[in-house]
Order: structure tokens, then C-alpha cells, then sequence
């Protein structure tokens, strides 16, 4: 196999993993209603509903919920910008290529 057939097989792969975890979320929502069908009985005790409606309620809630906690991460707390300059740190060719700029900066302002 060519170097660039070995590249395009790694991103094609990165690819279809980055599609399969935003696929992924989306089973927090299917794994919370199955556990309030599977709760609901016990649910029943404290709050007088029927399952469909326990589902009705929780799962529309569970949405609003999740919206308003990523609107305080990324909004307050900047959870994107933090876990992009975590990765960064972790990153050797992020870090090399820092230091490539660094020096490039360090020539610049010397003439």
C-alpha cells in the first residue's frame, strides 16, 4: 500500500468514527426512555402517571435539560475552547509545530 492510500484508509476511518459518535449521543435519549418504561412502575408510587405519559414528560424534559447544560458549558464554563486547549497540550505535532512558530516569531522580531 502508497503512503497516501494508507492516509486517505486513516481519515476515512476518523471519518466514520466522528459520524458514529455524534450517532452516539443520540442513545442517551433512547437509554433514558427505556429506563423510565423500565422505572416507570416505580415512578408510579410517587407521581401518579401512566408510562406513555412518564415518557411524555421526561423524555421532552430530558432534551431541555441537556440543551440547557450545553448551553452553560459552552456558553460559561467554554468547554470547547478548554478541551481544545487540553488536546493541544497533548498533541506532539501541535507542540512542534508551536515551536516551529515560535522560532519563526523569534527571527521575525530580531531584524
Amino acid at each position: 500500500m502508497s503512503k497516501e492510500t494508507l492516509k486517505d484508509l486513516r481519515r476515512s476511518l476518523l471519518e466514520q468514527k466522528y459520524r458514529f459518535d455524534l450517532g452516539r449521543q443520540f442513545l442517551v435519549y433512547v437509554n433514558f426512555a427505556l429506563l423510565i418504561i423500565a422505572a416507570s412502575d416505580k415512578i408510579k408510587l410517587i407521581i401518579d402517571l401512566k408510562t406513555t405519559e412518564l415518557l411524555l414528560l421526561l423524555v421532552p424534559l430530558s432534551f431541555i435539560a441537556t440543551y440547557i447544560l450545553g448551553y452553560v458549558l459552552d456558553k460559561f464554563v467554554k468547554f470547547p475552547q478548554a478541551t481544545q486547549m487540553v488536546e493541544a497540550k497533548r498533541s506532539p505535532y501541535t507542540l512542534m509545530t508551536q515551536e516551529k512558530l515560535d522560532k519563526i516569531i523569534e527571527l521575525l522580531e530580531k531584524e
